[in-house]
């Protein structure tokens, strides 16, 4: 009875391991390896097993658009050599600023629906669940609810 009782044990404990959302490694500044079911606030993540959940998909394309950005303001300019006319030196500083404005339009997009699915599931659901720093889940008050439903308004009237 007792080795039922264990097996099913383990069994039950390795699938729930199976279902976890994902597995995430970073580095901290002390140069010490970690890993988590739920990534760090800043630094490099390298995703080890990726979770299937539309919130894990959103952050990477928020990652993904983040990265573009800063490779982008950080791309040195082309110095201009007296070969180099100040037409084509306009002409590509223009280029640069049509890159970033793109990029710029696609993470606001981005933000935009993301904060409109966000603005759903708030109306749509009387009980929220959200997970703090520490990686526990807590559910909303109803005040608190009604709080992030009308930032969360005010952020699609300014932003969107």
């Amino acid at each position: 009875m007792r080795t039922l009782l264990v097996s099913l044990s383990l069994s039950l404990g390795l699938m729930a391991a199976a279902h976890a959302d994902g597995i995430y490694k970073w580095v901290d500044e002390n140069g010490v390896v970690h890993f988590g079911s739920q990534p760090p606030q800043k630094g490099q993540v390298e995703v080890v097993k990726a979770p299937k959940s539309e919130r894990y998909r959103q952050w990477q394309n928020e990652q993904q658009t983040l990265q573009t950005n800063s490779q982008l303001t950080t791309e040195a300019k082309p110095e201009e050599t007296p070969a180099t006319a100040p037409a084509e030196t306009a002409q590509a500083d223009q280029d640069q600023q049509e890159q970033l404005d793109q990029a710029e339009m696609a993470a606001r997009t981005q933000r935009c629906q993301s904060a409109q699915r966000r603005l759903q599931e708030l109306e749509a659901r009387s009980r929220v669940r959200e997970v703090d720093a520490s990686g526990n889940y807590r559910v909303l008050g109803e005040d608190e609810r009604q709080q992030r439903i009308q930032q969360t308004r005010e952020i699609l009237l300014n932003n969107c």
